[in-house]
């Protein structure tokens, strides 16, 4: 049997309305997250970064370990370097608390921001304009991730408190 257009697209838009639906039930604010940080912290750094080291030279790049790992592995092993800074804290995280879902949500929040703060910082440099130092940067990253991800444990402790007590009672 051989479908003509008008018959493949009732087909299409089927199988994409039962994505989106199968997405709206599966899809919580971690998700969101993750492929947030994903987007700023891993792959947005990574380009533009790499973008500014092409066009201001590798010194332009405060970092020494993103400098080496750019001059000898591109920007694939840029990405995938940055993605590994990301999984083995996390990992970690997790393993350490088993009811870490705030605290996780906390930590990516502060990803989040440092790669906002790094990509705005990398095209502010592209453009020859004044911008964040890189160790504000960091700074800016472990205070937050101080702050969010106590605030995410101590959420996740109360939880986890009260889930108890309702089971005693």
């Amino acid at each position: 049997m051989t479908y003509t257009q008008n018959q493949a697209e009732p087909e299409i838009i089927e199988i994409l309305r039962l994505l989106f639906r199968y997405a709206i039930h599966r899809v919580n604010l971690q998700h969101i997250l993750f492929f947030l940080v994903l987007v700023t912290f891993d792959i947005g750094d990574a380009v533009t970064g790499a973008i500014m080291m092409d066009a201001r030279g590798i010194g332009a790049e405060y970092n020494f370990i993103i400098r080496y790992v750019y001059e000898n592995h591109g920007l694939a092993g840029l990405i995938v370097v940055k993605l590994w800074f990301i999984i083995v804290p996390l990992m970690v995280a997790s393993i350490v608390n088993k009811q870490s879902y705030w605290m996780i949500n906390g930590i990516l929040a502060s990803l989040i921001i440092a790669g906002t703060a790094a990509i705005q910082a990398n095209l502010q440099a592209l453009m020859g304009m004044p911008f964040m130092d890189p160790t504000d940067i960091t700074l800016l990253y472990i205070k937050l991730l101080v702050i969010l991800g106590t605030a995410g444990s101590i959420i996740d402790d109360y939880i986890a408190k009260n889930a108890t007590s309702a089971i005693n009672t």
